[in-house]
């Protein structure tokens, strides 16, 4: 699946309660599948030109949603990034979709969290790309070692991110602080995040969620730091690691490996109502 085929999929925008204009994608018909692109990414680049949502299309609605500052949406008033999991609910609202397959890559991870925080009702299933949930403080010590040092393809990769020129809304992102700009993540921005990850992970009841839930992270992506409280405590989860793959060459056009995508189509039509 090249950009190419951008006619595959039908472009829409709508706006939340503040008035910010959000850009969104989809693609195929039946369940829908919401997904959340990482920081400094984009729905198409994150979801559609590598393969993903196609392959999601055969059998469900694949909606992409660019989040506040990302693709080709607006970015909306100062700390809009801590309202982009209520701007999911509102597009779910605002299509009358009452519960989906949802998940997220990175930071759409996190967005995909805060959902399950406060929205757990919404869900057929979720899945966590590039992310997972932090560990109890209780268990920390617990988690296996994960592997040190980057990934064979991940310089390759990171080279490729930062000398492709982006066709606009279709950012691969993941690797934002390579490259400055208001989609970059900064130091402090980074640290912040970091916080709220903890104190969000910490208010998921994840022993409760009664829907199935999937992690998909490369071998040199901390995946057992990610998922070790999913494996622990969540009562239908799926742990799938990508050898040799890291955060960035995991999920880019060019380095997915065939096994994410297999390993979504699975997941997805397996839990299909």
């Amino acid at each position: 699946m090249t950009a190419t085929s951008q006619e595959l999929w039908s472009e829409h925008y709508f706006s939340v309660e503040d008035g910010t204009k959000l850009h969104w994608v989809e693609m195929g018909s039946g369940t829908p599948v919401i997904l959340i692109h990482g920081a400094g990414g984009s729905a198409v680049g994150n979801w559609f030109v590598n393969g993903v949502a196609p392959a999601l299309a055969a059998t469900n609605r694949v909606i992409g949603i660019d989040m506040r500052g990302h693709g080709m949406s607006e970015a909306g008033p100062d700390g809009g990034r801590q309202k982009m999991s209520a701007d999911v609910i509102e597009f779910m609202d605002e299509q009358k979709i009452d519960k989906a397959h949802i998940g997220g890559y990175s930071m759409g991870g996190f967005v995909t969290a805060g959902i399950l925080a406060t929205h757990p009702e919404r869900f057929l299933s979720a899945s966590f790309g590039g992310s997972g949930l932090t560990e109890t403080e209780e268990w920390a010590a617990s988690v296996p070692p994960d592997k040190d040092g980057p990934a064979p393809e991940e310089a390759e990769a990171s080279a490729q991110f930062r000398n492709r020129p982006e066709v606009p809304g279709q950012e691969v992102g993941n690797n934002a602080a390579a490259r400055p700009g208001p989609a970059g993540v900064t130091a402090g921005d980074r640290s912040e995040f970091l916080a709220r990850q903890r104190a969000l992970s910490a208010s998921i009841d994840v022993a409760n969620l009664d829907f199935p839930i999937i992690a998909i992270n490369g071998e040199y992506d901390r995946p057992y730091a990610k998922t070790h409280r999913m494996w622990r405590e969540a009562r239908n989860f799926t742990n799938v690691v990508l050898p040799g793959k890291g955060h960035l060459s995991a999920i880019m056009r060019g380095f997915i490996p065939q096994q994410y995508i297999d390993a979504m189509v699975t997941f997805i039509t397996s839990n299909n109502p």
